[in-house]
């Protein structure tokens, strides 16, 4: 399946794209596959040492330490990103991390450092990058979601719960940005084999024309939604047709 990602083309030349947890794993091969299409890159991780091998000899690769559950850090990195760049074309919310245990013996911390990581940063991400989107009217905006969120696998409850929220994260904000020429979409890249998962059977390249397809959406494409290899899947239902204020829209449809 490598072939499918190798292809070089003008599509991302020049484009400044952001991705969080670049250090290994799905954030890795998000970070080396752009490099080859000569965008501009932006990383962070808390692995330093690991973000330098990936710099090395590429003139167009900004890379910073960042605990992402660390706000001021993520504004930091931002900014210099920022500064260096000039935009932000991409961002791809791709840091996560995941600890087992059943509801009844979950620890508060462990909790916590989940929804920290997987959701709070993603959002803090967002905020400061609308910021700038914005100026431009341009953005293309991913969340690394799970097939967890959805199938919602016995031990996993935080890590299910914490990528569910990033998908209806994603659906809230396409509606507050509907006026301007950004897209967010939530996708994911299925049972590959990382760090964090590392008993996973699929390669992570298998996500990559998924990545690409929803960084370089055009003005029309879609917003608020939930991809799986390049399917779109509609994970949460339209109910906008129901009049909530109206307690006798509820009778009638009971009757």
């Amino acid at each position: 399946m490598d072939g499918l990602v190798k292809k070089t083309t003008k599509l991302f030349e020049d484009k400044v794209i952001v991705i969080t947890g670049a250090s290994s794993g799905l954030g890795n091969k998000i970070t080396k596959e752009f490099i080859k299409e000569n965008a501009n890159v932006s990383i962070c991780a808390r692995r330093l040492f690991k973000l330098k091998k990936i710099r090395k000899h590429k003139a167009k690769v900004f890379f910073q330490k960042v605990d992402v559950s660390n706000e001021k850090a993520i504004i930091k990195f931002i900014k210099k990103t920022v500064k260096i760049f000039g935009k932000i074309d991409v961002l791809i919310n791709n840091a996560g991390i995941t600890r087992q245990s059943e509801i009844e013996n979950i620890n508060y911390n462990d909790l916590k450092k989940i929804f920290e990581v997987n959701l709070f940063a993603p959002v803090i991400f967002l905020r400061e990058t609308l910021k700038i989107m914005k100026k431009k009217n341009y953005g293309r905006i991913i969340n690394i979601s799970s097939g967890g969120s959805t199938n919602c696998t016995e031990t996993f409850s935080a890590y299910s719960a914490s990528k569910a929220a990033l998908n209806t994260l994603a659906k809230t904000l396409s509606k507050e940005i509907k006026n301007y020429n950004i897209k967010v979409n939530t996708m994911s890249p299925g049972p590959c084999k990382t760090e964090m998962f590392p008993k996973n059977k699929l390669s992570t390249s298998l996500s990559m024309p998924t990545i690409k397809y929803l960084s370089s959406l055009s003005k029309t494409g879609p917003s608020g939604k939930f991809f799986w290899f390049m399917k779109k899947i509609e994970i949460i239902p339209d109910l906008s047709h129901i009049d909530w204020s109206n307690p006798n829209y509820f009778k009638k449809k009971n009757k």
